[in-house]
Protein backbone atom coordinates (compact mmCIF):
# COMPACT_ATOMS: atom_id res chain seq x y z
CA UNK A 1 0.00 0.00 0.00
CA UNK A 2 1.13 3.48 -1.12
CA UNK A 3 2.23 5.92 1.66
CA UNK A 4 -1.04 8.52 0.06
CA UNK A 5 -2.86 5.32 0.60
CA UNK A 6 -2.43 4.74 4.12
CA UNK A 7 -2.55 8.93 5.14
CA UNK A 8 -6.16 9.06 2.97
CA UNK A 9 -7.02 5.94 5.54
CA UNK A 10 -6.43 7.57 8.35
CA UNK A 11 -8.63 11.22 7.76
CA UNK A 12 -11.81 8.54 8.58
CA UNK A 13 -10.87 8.54 11.98
CA UNK A 14 -8.96 12.21 12.29
CA UNK A 15 -13.02 13.48 11.46
CA UNK A 16 -14.67 11.29 13.51
CA UNK A 17 -12.52 11.73 16.39
CA UNK A 18 -11.51 8.16 16.91
CA UNK A 19 -7.69 9.71 18.27
CA UNK A 20 -6.95 6.47 20.13
CA UNK A 21 -7.35 4.28 17.48
CA UNK A 22 -5.45 6.83 14.98
CA UNK A 23 -2.29 6.98 17.37
CA UNK A 24 -2.11 3.26 17.17
CA UNK A 25 -3.11 2.75 13.99
CA UNK A 26 0.27 5.19 13.30
CA UNK A 27 2.56 3.90 15.59
CA UNK A 28 1.54 -0.04 14.54
CA UNK A 29 1.65 0.59 10.74
CA UNK A 30 3.82 3.59 9.81
CA UNK A 31 8.26 2.55 10.07
CA UNK A 32 10.22 5.78 10.32
CA UNK A 33 10.46 6.00 6.48
CA UNK A 34 7.12 6.50 6.38
CA UNK A 35 6.85 8.88 8.82
CA UNK A 36 6.22 12.38 6.88
CA UNK A 37 5.81 15.12 8.24
CA UNK A 38 1.93 15.03 7.47
CA UNK A 39 1.78 11.99 9.15
CA UNK A 40 3.32 13.82 12.71
CA UNK A 41 1.18 16.66 12.30
CA UNK A 42 -1.76 13.94 12.41
CA UNK A 43 -0.18 12.26 15.00
CA UNK A 44 0.76 15.13 16.77
CA UNK A 45 -2.92 16.95 16.38
CA UNK A 46 -4.34 13.52 17.58
CA UNK A 47 -2.42 13.48 21.23
CA UNK A 48 -3.59 17.20 21.51
CA UNK A 49 -7.11 16.38 20.88
CA UNK A 50 -7.36 13.01 23.32
CA UNK A 51 -9.84 13.24 25.91
CA UNK A 52 -8.03 13.28 28.99
CA UNK A 53 -4.57 14.35 28.18
CA UNK A 54 -1.93 14.56 29.99
CA UNK A 55 1.64 16.15 30.34
CA UNK A 56 3.06 12.79 28.84
CA UNK A 57 0.49 13.39 25.65
CA UNK A 58 1.54 17.07 25.19
CA UNK A 59 5.25 16.46 25.76
CA UNK A 60 5.10 13.73 22.92
CA UNK A 61 2.61 16.14 20.44
CA UNK A 62 5.45 18.35 20.99
CA UNK A 63 7.77 16.13 19.46
CA UNK A 64 5.59 14.94 16.70
CA UNK A 65 5.37 18.85 15.49
CA UNK A 66 8.80 19.57 16.02
CA UNK A 67 10.07 16.40 14.00
CA UNK A 68 7.20 17.10 11.29
CA UNK A 69 8.90 20.88 10.90
CA UNK A 70 12.44 19.95 10.93
CA UNK A 71 11.27 17.38 8.39
CA UNK A 72 9.97 19.57 5.44
CA UNK A 73 10.69 23.43 6.85
CA UNK A 74 9.70 25.47 3.81
CA UNK A 75 6.56 23.45 2.97
CA UNK A 76 2.67 24.34 4.53
CA UNK A 77 2.52 21.50 6.30
CA UNK A 78 6.00 21.46 7.96
CA UNK A 79 4.78 25.21 9.19
CA UNK A 80 1.67 24.57 10.56
CA UNK A 81 3.42 21.93 12.22
CA UNK A 82 5.43 24.50 13.46
CA UNK A 83 2.37 26.32 14.83
CA UNK A 84 1.40 23.32 16.78
CA UNK A 85 4.74 22.61 17.88
CA UNK A 86 4.60 26.29 19.67
CA UNK A 87 1.00 25.92 21.15
CA UNK A 88 1.83 22.40 22.56
CA UNK A 89 4.87 23.90 24.06
CA UNK A 90 3.19 26.88 25.35
CA UNK A 91 0.62 24.40 27.01
CA UNK A 92 3.38 22.36 28.50
CA UNK A 93 4.94 25.16 30.59
CA UNK A 94 1.29 26.47 31.86
CA UNK A 95 1.17 22.87 33.42
CA UNK A 96 4.67 22.53 34.39
CA UNK A 97 5.84 26.36 34.32
CA UNK A 98 9.62 24.89 32.70
CA UNK A 99 11.26 25.17 29.61
CA UNK A 100 15.20 24.96 28.95
CA UNK A 101 16.97 27.85 27.89
CA UNK A 102 18.32 25.84 25.38
CA UNK A 103 15.05 24.35 24.30
CA UNK A 104 13.49 28.27 23.92
CA UNK A 105 16.70 29.43 22.29
CA UNK A 106 15.30 26.75 19.30
CA UNK A 107 12.21 28.39 19.41
CA UNK A 108 13.45 31.70 18.80
CA UNK A 109 15.50 30.18 15.67
CA UNK A 110 12.69 28.26 14.54
CA UNK A 111 10.64 31.54 15.01
CA UNK A 112 12.77 33.85 12.81
CA UNK A 113 12.96 30.79 9.99
CA UNK A 114 9.86 30.86 9.48
CA UNK A 115 9.12 34.71 9.48
CA UNK A 116 11.99 34.48 6.88
CA UNK A 117 9.86 32.44 4.60
CA UNK A 118 6.26 34.16 5.62
CA UNK A 119 6.73 37.81 6.85
CA UNK A 120 3.57 37.51 8.93
CA UNK A 121 1.18 34.77 10.18
CA UNK A 122 -1.08 35.28 12.63
CA UNK A 123 -1.25 32.16 14.23
CA UNK A 124 2.27 31.49 13.94
CA UNK A 125 2.36 35.02 15.52
CA UNK A 126 0.22 34.21 18.04
CA UNK A 127 1.79 30.72 19.32
CA UNK A 128 4.75 32.99 19.63
CA UNK A 129 3.15 35.75 21.98
CA UNK A 130 2.32 33.33 24.36
CA UNK A 131 5.56 31.21 25.01
CA UNK A 132 7.41 34.86 24.51
CA UNK A 133 4.79 36.06 27.43
CA UNK A 134 7.84 35.55 30.37
CA UNK A 135 10.74 36.83 27.38
CA UNK A 136 13.14 38.79 29.77
CA UNK A 137 13.69 40.58 26.41
CA UNK A 138 10.93 43.14 26.47
CA UNK A 139 11.65 44.88 23.02
CA UNK A 140 11.55 41.27 21.26
CA UNK A 141 8.15 40.79 23.24
CA UNK A 142 6.24 43.68 22.20
CA UNK A 143 7.76 43.57 18.31
CA UNK A 144 5.23 40.29 18.24
CA UNK A 145 2.77 41.54 19.77
CA UNK A 146 2.51 44.71 18.19
CA UNK A 147 2.70 42.98 14.81
CA UNK A 148 -0.59 41.19 15.71
CA UNK A 149 -2.46 44.40 16.49
CA UNK A 150 -1.36 46.30 13.23
CA UNK A 151 -2.12 43.38 11.22
CA UNK A 152 -5.37 43.24 13.19
CA UNK A 153 -5.57 40.17 14.16
CA UNK A 154 -8.30 38.03 15.24
CA UNK A 155 -7.40 35.72 17.47
CA UNK A 156 -7.41 36.90 21.85
CA UNK A 157 -6.85 41.12 20.03
CA UNK A 158 -8.16 42.07 23.48
CA UNK A 159 -6.16 39.55 25.70
CA UNK A 160 -2.73 41.25 23.22
CA UNK A 161 -4.27 44.17 23.83
CA UNK A 162 -4.21 44.10 27.38
CA UNK A 163 -0.38 42.35 27.37
CA UNK A 164 0.82 45.11 25.19
CA UNK A 165 -0.31 47.93 27.34
CA UNK A 166 0.72 45.61 30.73
CA UNK A 167 4.38 44.96 29.38
CA UNK A 168 5.17 49.02 28.75
CA UNK A 169 5.25 49.44 32.38
CA UNK A 170 8.29 47.67 31.97
CA UNK A 171 9.91 50.18 29.68
CA UNK A 172 10.56 54.16 30.31
CA UNK A 173 9.40 54.59 26.24
CA UNK A 174 6.20 54.80 27.43
CA UNK A 175 5.07 58.05 29.40
CA UNK A 176 2.32 58.52 31.62
CA UNK A 177 0.35 60.13 28.81
CA UNK A 178 1.04 57.50 26.35
CA UNK A 179 -0.79 55.30 29.00
CA UNK A 180 -3.74 57.71 29.00
CA UNK A 181 -4.07 58.11 25.60
CA UNK A 182 -4.03 54.11 24.94
CA UNK A 183 -7.21 53.28 26.69
CA UNK A 184 -9.16 54.94 24.37
CA UNK A 185 -8.26 52.54 21.78
CA UNK A 186 -8.79 50.00 24.75
CA UNK A 187 -12.31 50.64 25.01
CA UNK A 188 -13.47 50.79 21.46
CA UNK A 189 -12.23 47.32 21.31
CA UNK A 190 -14.13 46.00 24.16
CA UNK A 191 -17.83 44.84 23.79
CA UNK A 192 -20.57 46.47 25.48
CA UNK A 193 -22.81 44.08 27.90
CA UNK A 194 -26.26 44.48 27.18
CA UNK A 195 -27.30 43.99 31.29
CA UNK A 196 -31.00 44.52 33.46
CA UNK A 197 -31.18 47.59 35.30
CA UNK A 198 -29.82 48.30 38.32
CA UNK A 199 -32.69 48.01 40.78
CA UNK A 200 -32.31 50.17 43.69
CA UNK A 201 -33.25 48.88 47.14
CA UNK A 202 -32.77 49.14 50.31
CA UNK A 203 -30.51 46.80 52.06
CA UNK A 204 -29.05 46.10 55.32
CA UNK A 205 -25.36 45.79 54.12
CA UNK A 206 -23.08 47.06 51.42
CA UNK A 207 -22.01 43.98 48.55
CA UNK A 208 -18.91 44.25 47.71
CA UNK A 209 -16.89 42.12 45.33
CA UNK A 210 -13.76 41.21 44.80
CA UNK A 211 -12.39 39.88 41.51
CA UNK A 212 -9.01 37.49 40.96
CA UNK A 213 -7.50 34.92 39.74
CA UNK A 214 -4.71 34.37 41.79
CA UNK A 215 -6.83 33.52 44.72
CA UNK A 216 -4.31 30.49 44.98
CA UNK A 217 -1.05 29.25 45.51
CA UNK A 218 -0.11 31.50 48.13
CA UNK A 219 0.26 34.58 45.30
CA UNK A 220 1.40 37.63 46.29
CA UNK A 221 -2.15 39.49 46.13
CA UNK A 222 -2.89 37.28 48.86
CA UNK A 223 -0.81 38.75 51.04
CA UNK A 224 -2.30 42.00 50.59
CA UNK A 225 -6.09 41.30 51.19
CA UNK A 226 -6.04 38.24 54.15
CA UNK A 227 -5.83 40.91 56.94
CA UNK A 228 -8.24 43.04 54.95
CA UNK A 229 -11.04 41.06 55.11
CA UNK A 230 -10.40 39.81 58.82
CA UNK A 231 -10.58 43.38 59.33
CA UNK A 232 -14.17 43.69 57.30
CA UNK A 233 -16.27 46.88 58.05
CA UNK A 234 -19.86 45.72 59.66
CA UNK A 235 -21.25 48.11 56.95
CA UNK A 236 -20.30 45.39 54.01
CA UNK A 237 -21.35 41.98 52.88
CA UNK A 238 -18.20 40.49 51.39
CA UNK A 239 -18.41 38.39 47.95
CA UNK A 240 -14.88 36.90 46.18
CA UNK A 241 -15.51 36.18 42.43
CA UNK A 242 -12.54 33.43 41.85
CA UNK A 243 -11.32 33.06 38.64
CA UNK A 244 -8.86 29.62 38.88
CA UNK A 245 -9.87 26.02 37.41
CA UNK A 246 -11.70 24.86 40.44
CA UNK A 247 -9.51 21.94 40.37
CA UNK A 248 -6.74 24.13 41.20
CA UNK A 249 -8.31 25.55 44.44
CA UNK A 250 -5.73 24.53 47.39
CA UNK A 251 -4.86 25.73 51.00
CA UNK A 252 -4.53 29.10 50.03
CA UNK A 253 -8.25 29.47 48.46
CA UNK A 254 -9.87 26.87 51.41
CA UNK A 255 -8.43 30.03 53.23
CA UNK A 256 -9.83 32.65 51.85
CA UNK A 257 -13.54 30.81 51.68
CA UNK A 258 -14.09 31.27 55.31
CA UNK A 259 -12.79 34.95 55.28
CA UNK A 260 -15.75 36.34 52.99
CA UNK A 261 -19.29 36.06 53.39
CA UNK A 262 -19.35 34.78 49.83
CA UNK A 263 -17.19 32.51 47.69
CA UNK A 264 -17.79 32.61 44.16
CA UNK A 265 -15.84 30.33 41.22
CA UNK A 266 -16.38 32.34 37.97
CA UNK A 267 -13.49 30.17 36.06
CA UNK A 268 -16.39 28.43 33.82
CA UNK A 269 -18.25 31.79 32.84
CA UNK A 270 -17.74 33.85 29.69
CA UNK A 271 -17.22 37.52 30.41
CA UNK A 272 -21.36 37.74 29.68
CA UNK A 273 -22.58 35.52 31.85
CA UNK A 274 -20.11 36.76 34.69
CA UNK A 275 -21.60 40.03 34.49
CA UNK A 276 -24.81 39.15 34.40
CA UNK A 277 -23.91 37.15 37.52
CA UNK A 278 -22.72 40.04 39.45
CA UNK A 279 -26.02 41.85 38.40
CA UNK A 280 -27.80 39.19 39.48
CA UNK A 281 -26.74 38.89 43.03
CA UNK A 282 -26.85 42.83 43.67
CA UNK A 283 -23.10 43.49 44.20
CA UNK A 284 -23.02 47.20 45.24
CA UNK A 285 -18.74 47.49 44.33
CA UNK A 286 -16.92 45.77 42.34
CA UNK A 287 -13.35 45.79 42.98
CA UNK A 288 -10.81 44.48 40.30
CA UNK A 289 -7.75 42.86 40.99
CA UNK A 290 -6.31 41.67 37.63
CA UNK A 291 -6.37 44.76 35.73
CA UNK A 292 -4.30 43.62 32.76
CA UNK A 293 -3.44 40.99 33.94
CA UNK A 294 -5.08 37.33 33.65
CA UNK A 295 -7.67 36.23 31.76
CA UNK A 296 -9.57 39.52 30.27
CA UNK A 297 -12.23 39.96 32.88
CA UNK A 298 -11.29 43.46 32.85
CA UNK A 299 -13.61 43.38 30.00
CA UNK A 300 -16.42 43.85 32.35
CA UNK A 301 -16.07 46.53 33.57
CA UNK A 302 -16.71 48.45 29.98
CA UNK A 303 -20.25 47.87 30.94
CA UNK A 304 -21.59 48.96 34.55
CA UNK A 305 -22.00 45.95 36.32
CA UNK A 306 -22.96 47.60 39.50
CA UNK A 307 -22.98 51.47 41.21
CA UNK A 308 -19.29 51.26 41.62
CA UNK A 309 -16.31 49.70 39.87
CA UNK A 310 -12.54 50.16 41.55
CA UNK A 311 -9.16 49.45 39.77
CA UNK A 312 -6.96 48.21 42.76
CA UNK A 313 -3.61 46.48 43.63
CA UNK A 314 -3.30 43.77 41.09
CA UNK A 315 -2.53 46.57 38.25
CA UNK A 316 -0.81 49.71 38.89
CA UNK A 317 -1.86 52.07 36.66
CA UNK A 318 -4.86 53.37 34.93
CA UNK A 319 -7.28 51.25 33.21
CA UNK A 320 -9.89 53.97 31.52
CA UNK A 321 -12.45 51.70 30.30
CA UNK A 322 -15.75 53.55 29.62
CA UNK A 323 -16.67 52.90 33.35
CA UNK A 324 -13.92 52.71 35.76
CA UNK A 325 -15.16 54.60 38.28
CA UNK A 326 -11.99 54.68 40.43
CA UNK A 327 -8.34 53.84 41.09
CA UNK A 328 -7.01 53.29 44.61
CA UNK A 329 -3.46 54.82 45.01
CA UNK A 330 -1.89 57.34 47.48
CA UNK A 331 0.15 60.46 47.81
CA UNK A 332 3.67 58.55 46.79
CA UNK A 333 2.62 57.33 43.63
CA UNK A 334 0.21 59.70 42.17
CA UNK A 335 0.84 63.38 42.60
CA UNK A 336 -2.12 65.82 42.72
CA UNK A 337 -0.59 67.64 39.41
CA UNK A 338 -0.92 64.06 38.03
CA UNK A 339 -4.50 63.29 38.61
CA UNK A 340 -5.37 64.47 34.77
CA UNK A 341 -3.17 61.71 33.55
CA UNK A 342 -5.19 58.68 34.75
CA UNK A 343 -8.86 58.41 33.56
CA UNK A 344 -10.47 57.44 36.85
CA UNK A 345 -10.57 59.35 39.58
CA UNK A 346 -8.70 58.83 42.55
CA UNK A 347 -9.27 57.22 45.76
CA UNK A 348 -6.31 58.68 48.07
CA UNK A 349 -5.75 56.06 51.06
CA UNK A 350 -4.27 57.83 53.99
CA UNK A 351 -0.33 56.45 54.12
CA UNK A 352 -0.04 53.57 52.03
CA UNK A 353 -2.46 51.99 48.94
CA UNK A 354 -1.90 48.56 50.75
CA UNK A 355 -0.64 46.63 53.61
CA UNK A 356 1.11 43.57 53.74
CA UNK A 357 0.03 40.93 56.13
CA UNK A 358 3.66 39.11 57.06
CA UNK A 359 4.69 35.49 56.44
CA UNK A 360 3.30 32.86 58.49
CA UNK A 361 7.45 32.48 59.91
CA UNK A 362 8.48 32.92 62.88
CA UNK A 363 10.90 36.53 62.80
CA UNK A 364 14.09 36.06 63.84
CA UNK A 365 17.10 38.71 63.48
CA UNK A 366 19.48 37.83 60.00
CA UNK A 367 22.74 38.97 60.58
CA UNK A 368 24.91 40.87 57.90
CA UNK A 369 26.12 37.44 55.83
CA UNK A 370 29.22 39.74 54.87
CA UNK A 371 30.46 39.40 58.27
CA UNK A 372 30.94 35.59 57.95
CA UNK A 373 31.60 35.57 53.66
CA UNK A 374 34.29 38.45 52.95
CA UNK A 375 32.13 40.05 50.16
CA UNK A 376 28.88 42.08 50.10
CA UNK A 377 26.12 39.72 48.48
CA UNK A 378 23.54 42.54 46.85
CA UNK A 379 20.57 40.55 45.51
CA UNK A 380 17.19 40.94 43.56
CA UNK A 381 14.19 38.43 44.00
CA UNK A 382 12.14 40.17 41.58
CA UNK A 383 10.17 38.65 38.63
CA UNK A 384 13.50 38.76 35.97
CA UNK A 385 10.38 40.42 33.49
CA UNK A 386 10.86 43.45 35.53
CA UNK A 387 14.61 43.87 35.48
CA UNK A 388 15.01 45.77 32.37
CA UNK A 389 18.14 46.75 30.40
CA UNK A 390 18.37 50.41 32.52
CA UNK A 391 18.50 48.16 35.55
CA UNK A 392 21.56 45.75 34.10
CA UNK A 393 22.96 49.04 33.03
CA UNK A 394 22.94 50.36 36.50
CA UNK A 395 23.65 46.96 38.56
CA UNK A 396 26.60 46.73 36.18
CA UNK A 397 28.32 49.59 37.04
CA UNK A 398 27.34 49.15 40.93
CA UNK A 399 29.08 45.58 41.00
CA UNK A 400 32.34 47.76 38.75
CA UNK A 401 32.67 49.85 41.92
CA UNK A 402 32.63 47.32 44.62
CA UNK A 403 35.31 45.01 44.45
CA UNK A 404 34.56 42.28 46.57
CA UNK A 405 30.82 41.62 45.45
CA UNK A 406 28.46 39.77 43.66
CA UNK A 407 24.63 39.97 42.89
CA UNK A 408 22.30 37.14 43.25
CA UNK A 409 18.94 37.02 41.26
CA UNK A 410 16.55 34.49 41.10
CA UNK A 411 14.85 32.96 37.94
CA UNK A 412 10.96 32.66 37.99
CA UNK A 413 10.91 30.81 35.03
CA UNK A 414 13.68 28.08 34.02
CA UNK A 415 14.82 29.94 30.83
CA UNK A 416 14.99 33.40 31.87
CA UNK A 417 18.05 34.53 32.60
CA UNK A 418 19.38 34.16 28.21
CA UNK A 419 18.85 37.83 27.80
CA UNK A 420 21.16 38.88 31.06
CA UNK A 421 23.68 37.09 30.66
CA UNK A 422 24.60 38.49 27.32
CA UNK A 423 23.75 41.68 28.73
CA UNK A 424 25.74 41.19 31.65
CA UNK A 425 28.29 39.75 30.20
CA UNK A 426 28.21 42.59 27.33
CA UNK A 427 29.36 44.92 30.61
CA UNK A 428 31.87 42.71 31.67
CA UNK A 429 30.42 41.49 35.26
CA UNK A 430 28.72 38.20 34.10
CA UNK A 431 31.14 36.49 36.58
CA UNK A 432 30.05 38.44 39.55
CA UNK A 433 26.42 37.53 38.90
CA UNK A 434 24.75 34.39 40.29
CA UNK A 435 21.51 32.85 38.95
CA UNK A 436 19.31 30.82 41.23
CA UNK A 437 16.62 28.97 40.10
CA UNK A 438 12.90 28.91 41.36
CA UNK A 439 12.29 28.38 44.73
CA UNK A 440 11.12 24.70 44.81
CA UNK A 441 8.65 26.00 47.96
CA UNK A 442 8.61 29.07 49.86
CA UNK A 443 10.34 28.27 52.60
CA UNK A 444 13.50 28.18 50.43
CA UNK A 445 12.80 31.19 48.57
CA UNK A 446 12.59 33.11 51.84
CA UNK A 447 15.39 31.51 53.60
CA UNK A 448 17.77 33.02 50.73
CA UNK A 449 16.84 36.68 52.09
CA UNK A 450 20.04 35.07 54.35
CA UNK A 451 22.37 35.32 51.85
CA UNK A 452 21.63 38.78 50.99
CA UNK A 453 23.58 42.16 52.38
CA UNK A 454 21.38 44.15 50.58
CA UNK A 455 18.21 43.98 47.93
CA UNK A 456 18.37 46.21 44.70
CA UNK A 457 15.43 47.00 43.63
CA UNK A 458 13.93 46.86 39.76
CA UNK A 459 12.83 49.81 37.63
CA UNK A 460 10.83 51.34 36.43
CA UNK A 461 8.39 48.85 37.05
CA UNK A 462 9.52 48.09 40.77
CA UNK A 463 8.99 45.47 43.42
CA UNK A 464 5.97 45.22 45.70
CA UNK A 465 5.81 41.77 47.73
CA UNK A 466 9.16 41.30 47.19
CA UNK A 467 10.11 44.81 49.22
CA UNK A 468 8.22 43.63 51.84
CA UNK A 469 9.49 40.14 52.42
CA UNK A 470 13.07 41.88 52.19
CA UNK A 471 12.24 44.18 55.24
CA UNK A 472 10.45 41.28 56.94
CA UNK A 473 13.55 39.82 56.70
CA UNK A 474 15.63 42.80 58.15
CA UNK A 475 16.92 43.37 54.50
CA UNK A 476 17.35 47.07 53.50
CA UNK A 477 16.35 47.47 49.87
CA UNK A 478 17.23 50.83 47.80
CA UNK A 479 14.37 51.46 45.15
CA UNK A 480 14.47 54.50 42.39
CA UNK A 481 11.78 57.25 42.54
CA UNK A 482 9.69 57.00 39.73
CA UNK A 483 7.29 59.23 37.30
CA UNK A 484 4.01 57.30 37.92
CA UNK A 485 2.11 55.14 40.01
CA UNK A 486 3.57 51.65 38.70
CA UNK A 487 6.80 52.96 38.83
CA UNK A 488 6.90 54.38 42.31
CA UNK A 489 5.67 51.38 44.31
CA UNK A 490 8.96 50.57 45.81
CA UNK A 491 9.24 54.18 46.90
CA UNK A 492 5.90 54.20 48.47
CA UNK A 493 6.57 51.31 50.78
CA UNK A 494 10.23 52.59 52.29
CA UNK A 495 8.73 56.28 52.98
CA UNK A 496 5.90 54.02 54.64
CA UNK A 497 8.26 52.41 56.35
CA UNK A 498 10.23 54.75 57.61
CA UNK A 499 12.96 54.28 55.26
CA UNK A 500 12.82 57.49 52.87
CA UNK A 501 16.66 57.40 53.01
CA UNK A 502 16.41 54.39 50.98
CA UNK A 503 14.99 55.89 47.89
CA UNK A 504 16.96 57.19 45.18
CA UNK A 505 16.56 59.97 43.36
CA UNK A 506 17.90 59.20 40.00
CA UNK A 507 20.31 56.84 38.53
CA UNK A 508 23.80 58.33 39.39
CA UNK A 509 21.94 58.46 43.42
CA UNK A 510 20.93 54.85 43.27
CA UNK A 511 24.52 53.90 42.43
CA UNK A 512 25.82 56.29 45.15
CA UNK A 513 23.43 54.90 48.08
CA UNK A 514 24.15 51.14 47.13
CA UNK A 515 28.26 51.56 46.99
CA UNK A 516 28.01 53.96 50.15
CA UNK A 517 26.45 51.27 51.97
CA UNK A 518 28.70 48.66 50.90
CA UNK A 519 31.38 50.65 52.31
CA UNK A 520 30.12 51.49 55.67
CA UNK A 521 29.34 48.17 56.93
CA UNK A 522 28.38 49.86 60.36
CA UNK A 523 26.09 52.05 58.76
CA UNK A 524 24.56 49.07 56.83
CA UNK A 525 23.90 46.76 60.00
CA UNK A 526 22.65 49.95 61.93
CA UNK A 527 19.88 49.92 58.91
CA UNK A 528 19.04 46.15 59.17
CA UNK A 529 18.85 46.54 63.22
CA UNK A 530 16.05 49.61 63.02
CA UNK A 531 14.35 47.35 60.10
CA UNK A 532 14.01 44.39 62.38
CA UNK A 533 13.03 46.50 65.54
CA UNK A 534 10.87 48.67 63.60
CA UNK A 535 9.53 48.03 60.38
CA UNK A 536 6.52 45.74 61.55
CA UNK A 537 5.15 49.26 63.35
CA UNK A 538 5.20 50.95 60.40
CA UNK A 539 2.48 51.27 57.71
CA UNK A 540 3.71 49.00 55.84
CA UNK A 541 2.74 45.67 58.07
CA UNK A 542 0.08 47.85 60.10
CA UNK A 543 -3.18 45.64 58.26
CA UNK A 544 -5.41 46.61 61.17
CA UNK A 545 -4.67 50.29 60.39
CA UNK A 546 -4.81 49.95 56.82
CA UNK A 547 -8.04 48.35 56.99
CA UNK A 548 -9.70 50.51 59.13
CA UNK A 549 -8.68 53.60 56.62
CA UNK A 550 -9.81 51.18 53.73
CA UNK A 551 -12.95 50.37 54.31
CA UNK A 552 -14.14 53.98 55.42
CA UNK A 553 -12.58 55.22 52.49
CA UNK A 554 -14.46 53.17 50.06
CA UNK A 555 -17.77 53.35 52.54
CA UNK A 556 -17.37 57.02 52.06
CA UNK A 557 -16.71 57.17 48.16
CA UNK A 558 -19.84 54.75 47.58
CA UNK A 559 -21.77 57.27 49.90
CA UNK A 560 -21.23 60.02 47.73
CA UNK A 561 -20.52 58.46 44.39
CA UNK A 562 -23.47 59.58 42.15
Amino acid sequence: MTIERKINDLIPLFNSKQYGRLIFEIESNFDDKETNSQVLLILGLARMRSLGRKLKDILLAAQNFKQGYILDKKSKIGLECLRYYFYSVSEKVELDNTLSPAEYIEIKKFFFEAKSILSYDEKLFHAMSLLSFKDTNIDFRQEILKELLDKNCSKEKNLILFEYIYNNNYRYNWSQKDFFNFTDLTKENLPHIELPKIEVTKKKKIKIGFVSSNIGGNHSVTYFIKDLLDYKNENFETHIFSDIDEKREDDTTKTFKVKVDFFHNISNKNNSEFARFVRSIGIDILIDLNGYVGKGRVEIFNSRVCKLQISWLGYNNTIGLNHSDYLIADKNLIFEKEKDLYKEKIIYLDEIWSSHSGLNIERKYNHLPSENSGYITLGSFNNFTKISDDTVEVWSKILKKINNSKLILKSSVSHAEIHFKELFEKEGVLNKVVFKNRSKNFEDHINLYKDIDLCLDTFPYTGVTTTCEALWMNVPVISLAGFNFNSRCGESILINSNLKDLVAKNKDDYISKVVSLANDIDKLKQIRKFIFDEVLKTNTFNTKKFAGNFWKSILDTYTNHK
